[in-house]
């Protein structure tokens, strides 16, 4: 073992006793130094000894922020999605996929312990490092990470609805939007596509529930998505976000949320004509969707 990786192992060591201390300074000086050392391995050659490294870096932050979680440190918490994140997007930039990935799922499988366990704050803070690498990754069109970044925020927010983390709930449905728009700019619809599709969700989700401000945040980031989506001509996402925006609607309207009707009812009028071209066939395949959604609804 050579000195590099023993000041790895000590700085693991350090990490866990400051954690168990509850010694939020050491905890996070001694992530920090964690990630300065996944950084400097990143950009040596790649070999299966180098890759083992840096993910045994990557699962050592996450143990630690697990420990962090259990003493109520969020602080330390949220650091530990920041750092992550960063060496994620790193990773990424350096073609080095596979590690990217690992600690994208670190960083995901945090934020829903993390609101699993009604640490709001800690929820929140790693939802959006979940969100800045998913728009990280559009902006480098890595859809394997875009993808997980938002299936990943998609399982906070359901646990947020769960746990009545109000502003957990509400910022992570924002940050899903977010990676939906910065997709729609690179012009990835796959991406853009699944952003809407786990939007109508979790609007379904939260009208089910009755939670009106829930469902409002969804139609706010939909009618954001559909602007985005109509301004860069993407007509299959806007039929998409539209046929979204009408379930939502019914489905409030049928529980009597006044409220999130009108805004859905609102919204939709909004992207029918944001930015379009061809205004007039695009609203032609919005009323076909919407007359097949009414046949569905009589069957039903």
């Amino acid at each position: 073992m050579d000195i590099n990786e023993l000041d790895e192992v000590r700085t693991i060591e350090e990490g866990f006793k400051k954690a168990y201390s509850g010694d939020q300074k050491g905890t996070v000086e001694s992530i920090d130094k964690l990630k300065g050392f996944a950084l400097q391995l990143i950009h040596l050659d790649a070999n299966a000894e180098n890759e083992l490294d840096i993910k045994a870096l990557i699962i050592s932050i996450g143990d630690i922020a697990r420990v962090s979680a259990e003493m109520k440190m969020e602080q330390v918490c949220s650091v530990s999605g920041c750092v992550l994140v960063d060496i994620a997007l790193e990773a990424a930039s350096q073609k080095r996929e596979p590690v990217a990935i690992k600690a994208l799922s670190i960083v995901g499988s945090l934020a829903m312990e993390f609101a699993g366990k009604g640490l709001g704050v800690a929820a929140r803070s790693t939802s959006e490092s979940l969100g800045t690498c998913g728009k990280g990754s559009s902006r480098m069109k890595m859809e394997t990470m875009i993808s997980l970044s938002e299936v990943y925020l998609m399982q906070v927010s359901l646990i947020s609805i769960e746990k009545g983390l109000h502003k957990a709930g509400i910022a992570t449905i924002g940050y899903l939007g977010e990676i939906g728009i910065a997709s729609a700019k690179q012009a990835i619809e796959t991406s853009t596509l699944e952003a809407a599709v786990i939007l109508e969700d979790l609007g379904n989700t939260a009208v089910s529930e009755n939670n009106e401000s829930y469902a409002k945040a969804v139609i706010e980031a939909l009618e954001n998505l559909g602007t985005e989506a109509s301004q860069g001509g993407m007509k299959n996402v806007l039929v998409q976000i539209a046929w979204s925006l009408e379930m939502i609607r019914v489905l409030a309207l049928d529980r009597g949320m006044k409220g999130a009707c009108f805004a859905a009812k609102a919204a939709l009028e909004s992207i029918n004509t944001a930015g379009l071209l061809d205004a007039e066939q695009n609203l032609e395949k919005i009323r076909e969707i919407k007359e097949f959604h009414s046949v569905i609804l009589k069957k039903s």
